[in-house]
């Protein structure tokens, strides 16, 4: 009786451990080492999903930094979106859409006093493109997967040519929604149709804009934090991870994320502690020291100053 109680001790310590390896959400699992999502019903057989998101119910009201292999385009329903990137903030209202490049980093938040609905449509170039040695691929798709200044572009529905794009969209969504007999072919053929039309318009883009210089800096201090958030950190340590100093690092964090690298590193010890909480069987005192925080009360405190709510009152409304 004693082995199986210790074996299934070790089991959810096992289970926890690999939890904490990841921040959940309903439809996907990011890796808090690389902050690469993966999307649980996106498979190798139909690469495309589309789905209604409402960042206002989430923790924080924003969805946490993460970058995937899949490009995304979304139209906004309804309500106001914030998508961050480490190149600047950009604000989506109700009828505009969006498209973000395959591998860029980024975050969506909703403002406070607002309330967004958002039609995503996420899928891997193949879908539109075929696998190499493919001509559609190498004509039509690589060259915007690789465009230096194309890590997002906006839909403006005043212009007839984007209008048409959102509208494809919500045929698309409607489509995978019913999943009618032959629904694959009708969404696919939506999506070729709208690649043509985002191809059409991004070829004449000025293409000599590059990456602001933070960008890798950014996402490598990112990294470190998400490997060593546990830790108790310093800022040379978080400045040493991009290879430069202490006083770049504020400056970096401060002009690509608005926040001090102090406030990040907080902002990510938070929402791991929410996946935590939702995921696991461990007692909040131990999740505050998993997420690095020193005390339960200091944890507590930080908790409830961010999310309006316990601990212990978050997960009772999870469960």
């Amino acid at each position: 009786m004693k082995q199986n109680t210790l074996d299934g001790r070790r089991k959810e310590a096992c289970q926890n451990r690999r939890e904490a390896d990841y921040i959940t959400t309903s439809n996907s699992r990011i890796n808090a080492s690389t902050l690469e999502e993966t999307l649980v019903h996106l498979t190798p057989e139909f690469p495309y999903l589309s789905d209604l998101c409402m960042v206002h119910a989430l923790p924080g009201r924003l969805f946490p930094w993460h970058w995937h292999n899949e490009v995304e385009l979304f139209y906004m329903r309804d309500g106001v979106l914030d998508y961050i990137l480490p190149t600047g903030t950009h604000r989506f209202r109700q009828g505009e859409g969006g498209f973000v490049n395959a591998g860029v980093l980024h975050m969506t938040s909703c403002p406070q006093g607002c309330t967004c609905t958002q039609e995503e449509h996420i899928f891997h170039p193949s879908f539109v493109g075929g696998n190499q040695p493919s001509i559609l691929l190498r004509r039509y798709v690589t060259p915007v997967l690789e465009h230096p200044g194309l890590d997002l572009f906006r839909l403006d529905p005043a212009l007839p040519a984007h209008r048409e794009m959102i509208l494809l969209m919500k045929e698309s969504h409607d489509c995978y929604l019913r999943k009618e007999e032959g629904y694959e072919f009708d969404v696919r053929e939506r999506m070729t149709r709208l690649w043509r039309s985002l191809f059409a318009l991004t070829k004449d883009l000025q293409t000599e804009t590059q990456k602001r210089p933070h960008s890798d800096r950014i996402k490598a201090m990112m990294e470190f934090i998400a490997s060593h958030y546990q830790e108790k950190l310093t800022l040379e340590e978080i400045a040493s991870s991009a290879f430069i100093s202490p006083r770049e690092c504020c400056r970096c964090f401060q002009e690509t994320l608005g926040q001090s690298p102090f406030s990040y590193l907080m902002d990510y010890r938070l929402r791991k502690a929410c996946s935590l909480l939702e995921h696991t069987r461990l007692s909040v005192t131990q999740v505050g020291t998993a997420c690095g925080f020193g005390s339960s009360s200091y944890f507590g405190q930080a908790f409830r100053e961010s999310f309006g709510c316990s601990p212990r009152q978050y997960r009772s409304g999870r469960l």
